[in-house]
């Protein structure tokens, strides 16, 4: 017996291949804070997996490619969506690798009040996340 999956199924299970990987792409990028400045690249395939779900549907996929499609148009439409309206812009005056950073407080993950002054003289790394939307 011979298993054939119609093209629009095969539209549908690719598109949701595509929405995954770019996005786990992105997030691998984003914890390792190695987002490129110009992220057209990850737009662009994103919309391509919206345009093969799109497709999936079009050419009558079957249960699985509709199954697969849904979420892949969801996800390339939301998060090119929310990449293309937030602009990740560095202030003039930012802080740079090596620089000194002015004295700061602020609560720790226990609720105690950290700080700035007590790491002084030992070379720290500090990091402070924001998703990158």
């Amino acid at each position: 017996m011979k298993f054939s999956m119609k093209r629009g199924t095969q539209l549908g299970l690719l598109a949701l291949v595509v929405a995954i990987g770019c996005t786990r792409l992105w997030f691998y990028q984003a914890e390792n804070v190695a987002l490129p400045e110009n992220r057209m690249l990850f737009l662009a395939v994103w919309l391509s997996a919206v345009a093969l779900g799109i497709a999936a549907f079009v050419k009558k996929a079957g249960w699985l490619g509709r199954i697969a499609a849904v979420p892949a148009i969801i996800i390339g439409l939301f998060l090119s969506f929310t990449v293309s309206i937030s602009e990740q812009i560095l202030p003039s005056n930012a802080i740079r690798v090596g620089e000194t950073i002015p004295s700061f407080s602020a609560p720790d993950d226990r609720g105690q009040v950290f700080d700035s002054a007590r790491l002084r003289g030992s070379p720290v790394l500090i990091k402070f996340f924001r998703a990158h939307w």
